[in-house]
Protein backbone atom coordinates (compact mmCIF):
# COMPACT_ATOMS: atom_id res chain seq x y z
CA UNK A 1 0.00 0.00 0.00
CA UNK A 2 1.43 3.64 -0.84
CA UNK A 3 2.18 5.09 2.22
CA UNK A 4 0.57 8.65 1.16
CA UNK A 5 -2.62 6.53 1.26
CA UNK A 6 -2.12 4.61 3.66
CA UNK A 7 -5.23 5.24 6.29
CA UNK A 8 -4.29 2.18 8.47
CA UNK A 9 -0.88 3.60 9.65
CA UNK A 10 -1.12 3.44 13.27
CA UNK A 11 -4.56 3.75 13.06
CA UNK A 12 -6.91 3.45 16.35
CA UNK A 13 -10.08 1.66 14.93
CA UNK A 14 -13.57 1.05 16.54
CA UNK A 15 -15.59 -1.72 15.74
CA UNK A 16 -19.29 -1.41 16.94
CA UNK A 17 -21.11 -5.01 16.30
CA UNK A 18 -17.71 -6.70 16.05
CA UNK A 19 -19.05 -9.91 18.07
CA UNK A 20 -21.98 -9.88 14.71
CA UNK A 21 -21.21 -11.79 11.94
CA UNK A 22 -20.15 -8.56 9.15
CA UNK A 23 -18.35 -7.24 12.26
CA UNK A 24 -16.35 -10.25 13.38
CA UNK A 25 -15.19 -10.61 9.54
CA UNK A 26 -14.15 -7.32 9.27
CA UNK A 27 -11.92 -7.37 12.23
CA UNK A 28 -9.95 -10.82 11.61
CA UNK A 29 -9.62 -9.15 8.00
CA UNK A 30 -8.21 -5.80 9.32
CA UNK A 31 -5.63 -7.84 11.69
CA UNK A 32 -4.87 -9.74 8.50
CA UNK A 33 -4.19 -7.75 5.97
CA UNK A 34 -3.03 -4.83 7.85
CA UNK A 35 -0.51 -5.19 10.26
CA UNK A 36 0.08 -1.46 10.23
CA UNK A 37 -3.01 -0.96 12.52
CA UNK A 38 -2.27 -0.23 15.79
CA UNK A 39 -5.30 -1.26 17.92
CA UNK A 40 -8.71 -2.37 17.38
CA UNK A 41 -11.20 -1.11 19.94
CA UNK A 42 -14.82 -3.36 20.34
CA UNK A 43 -17.63 -3.42 22.45
CA UNK A 44 -18.89 -6.13 24.60
CA UNK A 45 -21.61 -6.30 26.77
CA UNK A 46 -22.76 -9.02 29.57
CA UNK A 47 -24.84 -11.85 28.10
CA UNK A 48 -26.43 -14.35 29.88
CA UNK A 49 -24.68 -14.22 32.61
CA UNK A 50 -21.47 -14.09 31.11
CA UNK A 51 -19.30 -11.10 31.35
CA UNK A 52 -18.37 -8.93 29.30
CA UNK A 53 -14.24 -10.12 30.14
CA UNK A 54 -15.25 -13.90 29.64
CA UNK A 55 -17.13 -12.80 26.80
CA UNK A 56 -13.93 -11.21 24.97
CA UNK A 57 -11.72 -13.99 26.18
CA UNK A 58 -14.28 -16.63 24.26
CA UNK A 59 -14.38 -14.52 21.50
CA UNK A 60 -10.67 -14.60 20.70
CA UNK A 61 -10.99 -18.36 20.99
CA UNK A 62 -13.78 -18.39 18.02
CA UNK A 63 -13.27 -20.48 15.01
CA UNK A 64 -12.76 -17.12 12.28
CA UNK A 65 -9.09 -16.06 14.08
CA UNK A 66 -8.04 -19.65 13.17
CA UNK A 67 -5.63 -18.39 10.74
CA UNK A 68 -3.96 -15.72 12.69
CA UNK A 69 -3.68 -17.80 15.72
CA UNK A 70 -1.48 -20.03 13.75
CA UNK A 71 0.60 -17.67 11.66
CA UNK A 72 0.23 -14.10 13.67
CA UNK A 73 -1.30 -14.89 17.00
CA UNK A 74 0.55 -11.27 18.35
CA UNK A 75 -1.61 -9.39 16.16
CA UNK A 76 -4.49 -10.83 18.40
CA UNK A 77 -2.62 -8.71 21.36
CA UNK A 78 -4.05 -5.68 19.07
CA UNK A 79 -7.70 -6.35 20.07
CA UNK A 80 -8.89 -4.26 23.31
CA UNK A 81 -12.26 -4.01 24.62
CA UNK A 82 -14.85 -1.87 26.27
CA UNK A 83 -17.75 -3.43 28.71
CA UNK A 84 -20.71 -1.65 27.40
CA UNK A 85 -24.04 -1.93 25.87
CA UNK A 86 -24.71 -0.32 22.69
CA UNK A 87 -28.52 0.28 23.62
CA UNK A 88 -27.67 2.34 26.83
CA UNK A 89 -27.17 6.01 27.30
CA UNK A 90 -23.32 6.64 26.63
CA UNK A 91 -23.48 2.94 25.17
CA UNK A 92 -22.86 1.98 29.29
CA UNK A 93 -19.34 2.88 29.45
CA UNK A 94 -17.21 4.36 31.98
CA UNK A 95 -16.11 7.88 31.87
CA UNK A 96 -12.50 6.60 31.72
CA UNK A 97 -13.62 4.56 28.54
CA UNK A 98 -15.43 6.95 27.23
CA UNK A 99 -12.62 9.99 27.47
CA UNK A 100 -10.37 7.16 25.92
CA UNK A 101 -11.73 6.33 22.91
CA UNK A 102 -13.11 10.20 22.56
CA UNK A 103 -8.75 10.71 22.53
CA UNK A 104 -7.19 7.86 20.48
CA UNK A 105 -10.02 6.99 17.72
CA UNK A 106 -9.18 7.64 13.94
CA UNK A 107 -11.52 5.35 12.16
CA UNK A 108 -15.10 4.06 13.16
CA UNK A 109 -16.82 1.15 11.17
CA UNK A 110 -20.52 0.98 12.65
CA UNK A 111 -21.65 -2.26 11.83
CA UNK A 112 -24.40 -2.86 15.01
CA UNK A 113 -27.35 -3.40 13.81
CA UNK A 114 -30.47 -5.82 15.11
CA UNK A 115 -31.20 -7.56 11.75
CA UNK A 116 -34.30 -9.67 12.82
CA UNK A 117 -37.32 -8.60 10.04
CA UNK A 118 -40.22 -9.14 12.65
CA UNK A 119 -38.02 -7.64 15.95
CA UNK A 120 -40.75 -5.38 17.87
CA UNK A 121 -40.50 -1.22 17.04
CA UNK A 122 -38.82 -0.44 20.58
CA UNK A 123 -35.68 -2.63 19.97
CA UNK A 124 -35.23 -2.05 16.46
CA UNK A 125 -35.32 1.47 17.08
CA UNK A 126 -32.50 1.65 20.19
CA UNK A 127 -30.64 -0.35 18.11
CA UNK A 128 -30.59 0.70 14.90
CA UNK A 129 -31.95 4.10 15.18
CA UNK A 130 -30.66 5.78 19.02
CA UNK A 131 -27.78 4.01 18.95
CA UNK A 132 -26.76 5.35 15.55
CA UNK A 133 -27.40 8.91 16.93
CA UNK A 134 -25.63 8.44 20.16
CA UNK A 135 -22.42 7.48 18.45
CA UNK A 136 -22.45 10.42 16.16
CA UNK A 137 -22.91 12.25 18.98
CA UNK A 138 -20.01 10.55 20.73
CA UNK A 139 -17.82 11.67 17.30
CA UNK A 140 -18.22 15.38 17.70
CA UNK A 141 -15.74 14.88 20.84
CA UNK A 142 -13.46 13.06 18.96
CA UNK A 143 -10.67 14.68 18.52
CA UNK A 144 -8.76 12.31 16.24
CA UNK A 145 -11.42 10.99 14.26
CA UNK A 146 -11.10 11.05 10.75
CA UNK A 147 -13.62 8.98 9.02
CA UNK A 148 -16.55 6.88 10.21
CA UNK A 149 -18.59 4.08 7.99
CA UNK A 150 -22.05 3.17 8.48
CA UNK A 151 -23.20 0.08 7.63
CA UNK A 152 -26.87 0.17 6.05
CA UNK A 153 -28.69 -1.92 4.15
CA UNK A 154 -29.64 -1.80 0.62
CA UNK A 155 -32.92 -2.37 1.54
CA UNK A 156 -33.82 1.12 3.67
CA UNK A 157 -36.16 2.52 0.07
CA UNK A 158 -38.01 -0.32 -0.40
CA UNK A 159 -40.63 2.14 -2.29
CA UNK A 160 -37.97 2.49 -4.93
CA UNK A 161 -37.65 0.06 -7.94
CA UNK A 162 -34.01 0.88 -8.96
CA UNK A 163 -32.06 2.40 -6.28
CA UNK A 164 -28.82 4.65 -7.10
CA UNK A 165 -25.83 5.66 -4.85
CA UNK A 166 -26.83 8.47 -2.71
CA UNK A 167 -28.92 9.48 -0.39
CA UNK A 168 -32.65 10.34 -1.57
CA UNK A 169 -33.82 13.96 -0.50
CA UNK A 170 -37.14 11.73 0.26
CA UNK A 171 -38.11 11.93 4.16
CA UNK A 172 -38.88 8.74 5.84
CA UNK A 173 -42.71 8.46 7.22
CA UNK A 174 -41.58 10.23 10.20
CA UNK A 175 -38.89 13.09 11.03
CA UNK A 176 -36.05 11.35 12.77
CA UNK A 177 -36.24 13.72 15.61
CA UNK A 178 -39.36 13.16 16.37
CA UNK A 179 -39.15 9.33 16.00
CA UNK A 180 -36.07 9.32 18.37
CA UNK A 181 -38.13 11.59 20.68
CA UNK A 182 -40.85 9.11 21.11
CA UNK A 183 -38.91 6.21 21.71
CA UNK A 184 -37.55 7.55 24.58
CA UNK A 185 -40.69 8.57 25.63
CA UNK A 186 -43.42 6.14 25.14
CA UNK A 187 -43.52 3.23 26.66
CA UNK A 188 -42.46 0.06 24.86
CA UNK A 189 -46.24 -1.74 25.11
CA UNK A 190 -47.52 1.45 22.94
CA UNK A 191 -44.52 2.73 20.88
CA UNK A 192 -44.99 -1.10 19.28
CA UNK A 193 -48.01 -1.11 18.07
CA UNK A 194 -47.70 1.92 16.79
CA UNK A 195 -44.99 0.25 14.32
CA UNK A 196 -47.58 -0.70 11.41
CA UNK A 197 -49.22 3.12 11.48
CA UNK A 198 -45.75 4.80 10.84
CA UNK A 199 -43.59 2.33 9.02
CA UNK A 200 -45.08 3.45 5.79
CA UNK A 201 -43.26 1.71 3.17
CA UNK A 202 -41.41 -0.71 5.04
CA UNK A 203 -42.91 -3.81 5.55
CA UNK A 204 -40.67 -4.59 8.50
CA UNK A 205 -39.07 -2.57 11.45
CA UNK A 206 -35.30 -3.37 10.07
CA UNK A 207 -35.36 -1.25 6.87
CA UNK A 208 -38.16 0.81 8.29
CA UNK A 209 -35.40 1.95 11.26
CA UNK A 210 -32.11 1.34 9.27
CA UNK A 211 -33.62 4.03 6.81
CA UNK A 212 -34.28 6.56 9.68
CA UNK A 213 -30.27 5.81 10.85
CA UNK A 214 -29.55 6.90 7.48
CA UNK A 215 -31.40 10.23 8.07
CA UNK A 216 -30.02 10.96 10.74
CA UNK A 217 -26.05 10.10 9.47
CA UNK A 218 -26.87 12.28 7.05
CA UNK A 219 -27.24 15.23 9.24
CA UNK A 220 -23.85 14.86 10.35
CA UNK A 221 -22.60 14.92 7.24
CA UNK A 222 -20.32 18.52 7.59
CA UNK A 223 -19.66 17.77 11.07
CA UNK A 224 -17.99 14.64 10.32
CA UNK A 225 -16.33 12.78 7.44
CA UNK A 226 -19.17 10.25 6.62
CA UNK A 227 -19.22 7.18 4.03
CA UNK A 228 -22.38 4.93 3.56
CA UNK A 229 -22.37 0.98 3.04
CA UNK A 230 -25.55 -1.03 2.06
CA UNK A 231 -25.17 -4.82 1.50
CA UNK A 232 -27.79 -6.64 0.17
CA UNK A 233 -28.79 -10.34 1.60
CA UNK A 234 -24.83 -10.66 2.75
CA UNK A 235 -24.23 -15.06 2.92
CA UNK A 236 -21.57 -17.14 3.56
CA UNK A 237 -17.80 -16.00 2.87
CA UNK A 238 -16.50 -16.61 -0.95
CA UNK A 239 -12.87 -17.19 0.01
CA UNK A 240 -11.70 -15.36 3.12
CA UNK A 241 -11.38 -15.94 6.12
CA UNK A 242 -12.41 -19.39 4.86
CA UNK A 243 -14.10 -20.08 1.83
CA UNK A 244 -18.07 -21.18 3.01
CA UNK A 245 -17.42 -19.23 6.39
CA UNK A 246 -20.73 -18.68 8.30
CA UNK A 247 -21.78 -17.89 11.52
CA UNK A 248 -25.32 -17.38 12.11
CA UNK A 249 -28.67 -18.11 10.52
CA UNK A 250 -30.05 -15.00 9.54
CA UNK A 251 -31.55 -14.60 6.50
CA UNK A 252 -31.13 -16.66 3.90
CA UNK A 253 -28.28 -18.59 5.27
CA UNK A 254 -30.85 -20.21 8.12
CA UNK A 255 -33.57 -20.56 4.89
CA UNK A 256 -30.57 -22.70 3.39
CA UNK A 257 -29.96 -24.85 6.13
CA UNK A 258 -33.57 -25.82 6.47
CA UNK A 259 -33.46 -26.40 2.84
CA UNK A 260 -30.68 -28.65 3.53
CA UNK A 261 -32.38 -30.56 6.27
CA UNK A 262 -35.24 -31.26 4.04
CA UNK A 263 -37.59 -29.36 6.56
CA UNK A 264 -38.82 -26.15 4.23
CA UNK A 265 -41.51 -27.73 1.93
CA UNK A 266 -42.24 -24.20 0.34
CA UNK A 267 -41.59 -20.87 -0.10
CA UNK A 268 -43.57 -17.49 -0.95
CA UNK A 269 -42.04 -16.25 -3.96
CA UNK A 270 -41.34 -15.82 -7.18
CA UNK A 271 -39.17 -17.85 -8.60
CA UNK A 272 -37.86 -15.67 -11.53
CA UNK A 273 -36.78 -13.04 -9.86
CA UNK A 274 -33.27 -11.74 -8.55
CA UNK A 275 -31.85 -12.73 -5.37
CA UNK A 276 -29.31 -10.66 -4.50
CA UNK A 277 -26.83 -11.79 -2.48
CA UNK A 278 -23.41 -11.06 -1.05
CA UNK A 279 -20.67 -12.73 0.40
CA UNK A 280 -19.10 -11.22 3.37
CA UNK A 281 -15.84 -11.26 2.68
CA UNK A 282 -16.89 -8.82 -0.41
CA UNK A 283 -19.46 -6.88 2.07
CA UNK A 284 -15.87 -6.56 4.46
CA UNK A 285 -13.40 -5.77 1.40
CA UNK A 286 -16.01 -2.77 0.23
CA UNK A 287 -15.92 -1.65 3.67
CA UNK A 288 -12.30 -1.30 4.10
CA UNK A 289 -12.09 0.47 0.59
CA UNK A 290 -14.78 2.81 0.70
CA UNK A 291 -13.90 4.27 4.51
CA UNK A 292 -10.74 5.72 2.38
CA UNK A 293 -13.51 7.78 0.63
CA UNK A 294 -14.68 9.84 2.97
CA UNK A 295 -14.50 13.52 3.43
CA UNK A 296 -16.74 16.38 5.07
CA UNK A 297 -19.28 17.55 3.51
CA UNK A 298 -20.17 14.50 0.98
CA UNK A 299 -21.22 11.37 1.99
CA UNK A 300 -20.45 8.59 -0.24
CA UNK A 301 -22.76 5.55 -0.73
CA UNK A 302 -21.78 2.00 -1.98
CA UNK A 303 -24.71 -0.34 -2.89
CA UNK A 304 -22.64 -3.83 -1.89
CA UNK A 305 -25.00 -5.65 -4.23
CA UNK A 306 -25.01 -8.53 -6.94
CA UNK A 307 -27.85 -8.16 -8.93
CA UNK A 308 -26.16 -5.38 -11.03
CA UNK A 309 -22.89 -7.44 -11.68
CA UNK A 310 -23.60 -11.32 -11.17
CA UNK A 311 -27.31 -11.72 -10.86
CA UNK A 312 -28.80 -14.85 -9.65
CA UNK A 313 -32.43 -15.77 -9.51
CA UNK A 314 -34.16 -17.53 -6.58
CA UNK A 315 -35.27 -20.76 -8.68
CA UNK A 316 -31.28 -21.22 -9.34
CA UNK A 317 -30.21 -20.61 -5.81
CA UNK A 318 -32.96 -22.82 -4.34
CA UNK A 319 -31.83 -25.71 -7.11
CA UNK A 320 -27.91 -25.20 -5.96
CA UNK A 321 -28.74 -25.79 -2.48
CA UNK A 322 -31.20 -29.00 -3.02
CA UNK A 323 -28.01 -30.29 -5.20
CA UNK A 324 -25.50 -29.76 -2.97
CA UNK A 325 -27.63 -30.40 0.42
CA UNK A 326 -28.08 -34.17 -1.23
CA UNK A 327 -24.82 -34.39 -1.72
CA UNK A 328 -23.41 -33.36 1.08
CA UNK A 329 -25.99 -34.30 3.64
CA UNK A 330 -26.12 -33.17 7.19
CA UNK A 331 -26.96 -35.82 9.67
CA UNK A 332 -29.77 -33.25 11.20
CA UNK A 333 -31.21 -33.83 7.54
CA UNK A 334 -35.14 -35.10 8.96
CA UNK A 335 -36.57 -35.15 5.08
CA UNK A 336 -35.43 -35.17 1.68
CA UNK A 337 -34.89 -31.65 0.33
CA UNK A 338 -37.10 -30.76 -1.51
CA UNK A 339 -39.41 -27.76 -1.80
CA UNK A 340 -40.99 -25.66 -4.45
CA UNK A 341 -41.34 -21.38 -4.16
CA UNK A 342 -45.09 -20.61 -4.37
CA UNK A 343 -46.47 -17.29 -5.49
CA UNK A 344 -49.76 -17.85 -4.38
CA UNK A 345 -50.30 -17.29 -0.28
CA UNK A 346 -53.28 -19.63 -0.47
CA UNK A 347 -51.18 -22.44 -2.18
CA UNK A 348 -47.85 -21.61 -0.14
CA UNK A 349 -49.90 -22.50 3.09
CA UNK A 350 -51.40 -25.54 2.20
CA UNK A 351 -48.04 -26.72 0.90
CA UNK A 352 -46.85 -25.74 4.14
CA UNK A 353 -49.45 -27.58 6.51
CA UNK A 354 -49.42 -31.34 3.57
CA UNK A 355 -45.64 -31.22 3.25
CA UNK A 356 -44.43 -29.70 6.08
CA UNK A 357 -46.78 -29.65 9.37
CA UNK A 358 -48.10 -33.15 8.92
CA UNK A 359 -44.70 -34.97 8.97
CA UNK A 360 -43.33 -33.15 11.50
CA UNK A 361 -46.37 -33.78 13.69
CA UNK A 362 -45.91 -37.75 12.63
CA UNK A 363 -42.37 -37.83 13.51
CA UNK A 364 -42.82 -35.95 16.67
CA UNK A 365 -45.51 -38.60 17.65
CA UNK A 366 -42.88 -41.33 16.77
CA UNK A 367 -40.52 -39.60 19.04
CA UNK A 368 -42.87 -39.61 22.05
CA UNK A 369 -43.99 -43.05 21.26
CA UNK A 370 -40.33 -44.45 20.81
CA UNK A 371 -39.55 -42.71 24.25
CA UNK A 372 -36.20 -41.05 22.01
CA UNK A 373 -34.19 -37.78 23.59
CA UNK A 374 -34.46 -36.12 19.79
CA UNK A 375 -35.79 -32.50 19.46
CA UNK A 376 -39.45 -32.32 18.51
CA UNK A 377 -39.55 -30.76 15.37
CA UNK A 378 -42.83 -29.19 14.88
CA UNK A 379 -42.33 -25.99 17.14
CA UNK A 380 -38.81 -25.74 14.64
CA UNK A 381 -41.04 -26.14 11.60
CA UNK A 382 -43.16 -22.86 13.21
CA UNK A 383 -39.98 -21.30 13.65
CA UNK A 384 -38.76 -21.32 10.79
CA UNK A 385 -42.22 -20.71 8.96
CA UNK A 386 -42.47 -17.48 10.17
CA UNK A 387 -38.95 -16.86 9.15
CA UNK A 388 -40.00 -17.81 5.60
CA UNK A 389 -43.20 -15.32 5.97
CA UNK A 390 -40.74 -12.66 7.25
CA UNK A 391 -38.64 -12.61 4.62
CA UNK A 392 -41.29 -13.42 1.80
CA UNK A 393 -41.41 -9.16 0.52
CA UNK A 394 -37.85 -9.59 -0.36
CA UNK A 395 -38.60 -12.74 -2.53
CA UNK A 396 -41.89 -11.60 -3.75
CA UNK A 397 -39.96 -8.05 -5.26
CA UNK A 398 -37.16 -7.39 -6.96
CA UNK A 399 -34.57 -3.85 -7.26
CA UNK A 400 -32.43 -2.99 -8.95
CA UNK A 401 -29.25 -1.72 -6.64
CA UNK A 402 -26.99 0.40 -9.15
CA UNK A 403 -23.35 -0.19 -7.97
CA UNK A 404 -20.78 2.26 -9.67
CA UNK A 405 -18.17 1.72 -6.62
CA UNK A 406 -16.82 -1.59 -8.18
CA UNK A 407 -15.13 0.65 -10.42
CA UNK A 408 -13.95 2.60 -7.34
CA UNK A 409 -12.92 -0.20 -5.74
CA UNK A 410 -10.83 -1.60 -9.37
CA UNK A 411 -9.03 1.28 -9.20
CA UNK A 412 -7.89 0.97 -5.66
CA UNK A 413 -7.09 -2.75 -6.18
CA UNK A 414 -4.79 -1.79 -9.42
CA UNK A 415 -2.96 0.82 -8.00
CA UNK A 416 -1.94 -0.69 -5.56
CA UNK A 417 -3.83 1.02 -2.46
CA UNK A 418 -5.58 -1.65 -1.59
CA UNK A 419 -3.60 -4.56 -3.52
CA UNK A 420 -4.24 -7.17 -0.95
CA UNK A 421 -8.25 -6.88 -1.53
CA UNK A 422 -10.49 -8.46 -4.26
CA UNK A 423 -14.09 -7.47 -6.10
CA UNK A 424 -14.18 -9.62 -8.50
CA UNK A 425 -17.94 -10.46 -8.17
CA UNK A 426 -18.36 -10.52 -11.50
CA UNK A 427 -16.52 -13.84 -11.60
CA UNK A 428 -18.16 -15.61 -8.86
CA UNK A 429 -19.44 -19.34 -10.16
CA UNK A 430 -22.97 -19.65 -7.76
CA UNK A 431 -22.59 -23.37 -8.55
CA UNK A 432 -18.95 -23.62 -6.53
CA UNK A 433 -20.13 -21.12 -3.80
CA UNK A 434 -23.64 -22.64 -3.13
CA UNK A 435 -21.36 -25.89 -2.97
CA UNK A 436 -18.88 -24.46 -0.12
CA UNK A 437 -21.89 -22.27 1.41
CA UNK A 438 -23.70 -25.74 1.75
CA UNK A 439 -20.44 -27.45 3.44
CA UNK A 440 -19.49 -24.30 5.02
CA UNK A 441 -23.39 -24.88 7.12
CA UNK A 442 -22.44 -28.37 7.79
CA UNK A 443 -19.31 -27.09 9.28
CA UNK A 444 -19.33 -23.89 10.91
CA UNK A 445 -23.10 -24.32 12.23
CA UNK A 446 -23.86 -28.05 12.23
CA UNK A 447 -20.47 -28.66 13.52
CA UNK A 448 -19.99 -31.47 11.55
CA UNK A 449 -16.77 -33.12 10.55
CA UNK A 450 -16.56 -33.10 6.71
CA UNK A 451 -15.87 -35.93 4.50
CA UNK A 452 -17.54 -36.98 1.03
CA UNK A 453 -18.76 -39.81 1.60
CA UNK A 454 -20.64 -38.67 4.96
CA UNK A 455 -24.29 -39.18 5.80
CA UNK A 456 -24.88 -40.98 2.27
CA UNK A 457 -26.79 -43.81 3.68
CA UNK A 458 -28.90 -41.38 5.78
CA UNK A 459 -29.65 -39.14 2.77
CA UNK A 460 -30.30 -43.07 0.77
CA UNK A 461 -32.81 -44.36 3.36
CA UNK A 462 -34.25 -40.59 3.78
CA UNK A 463 -34.99 -40.34 0.05
CA UNK A 464 -36.35 -44.06 -0.35
CA UNK A 465 -38.95 -42.92 2.62
CA UNK A 466 -39.83 -39.86 0.85
CA UNK A 467 -40.77 -41.75 -2.49
CA UNK A 468 -42.41 -44.57 -0.44
CA UNK A 469 -44.91 -41.46 1.80
CA UNK A 470 -44.79 -39.81 -1.58
CA UNK A 471 -46.81 -42.88 -3.13
CA UNK A 472 -48.80 -43.63 -0.03
CA UNK A 473 -50.49 -40.14 -0.55
CA UNK A 474 -51.39 -40.22 -4.02
CA UNK A 475 -53.07 -44.30 -3.36
CA UNK A 476 -55.06 -42.42 -0.45
CA UNK A 477 -55.95 -39.45 -3.01
CA UNK A 478 -56.80 -41.86 -5.53
CA UNK A 479 -58.58 -44.21 -3.30
CA UNK A 480 -60.45 -40.98 -1.77
CA UNK A 481 -62.09 -39.67 -5.13
CA UNK A 482 -62.79 -43.38 -6.53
Amino acid sequence: MDAQLDIYKDAVVFITGATGFVGKALLEKLLWSFPQIKCIYMLIRAKAGVSPEQRFQNFLQNDIFQRLRSSFPERLKKISYFAGNIEDDNFGLHERDRDELCAEVNIIFHSAATVRFNECLNVAARVNSLATYNLLEMCTQMRQLQRFLYVSTAYCNPGRKYVDECLYATLPPVDWRQFLSAVKKIPEEYLNRLADYIKGPHVNTYTFTKSIAEQIVNSYRDRIPIVIVRPSIVTAAHREPYPGWIDNIQAISGIMMEIGKGGISSILGDKNLICDIIPVDFVVNAMIMMVHKAELGCISVCNATSGSTNPISWQRLGELTMKWSRIYPTRRMIMFPNFKYRRGALRHELAVWLLHFVPALLMDLRTLALGSKRRFVTPIAKKFRQACLAGSFFSLNEWIFKNRSRFYFKQLIDNGTFGELYWNLEELDYDDYVRRHVIGINKYLHREKFTVDSNKMQVTRIYWFWIFAHLCFYMLLVYILL
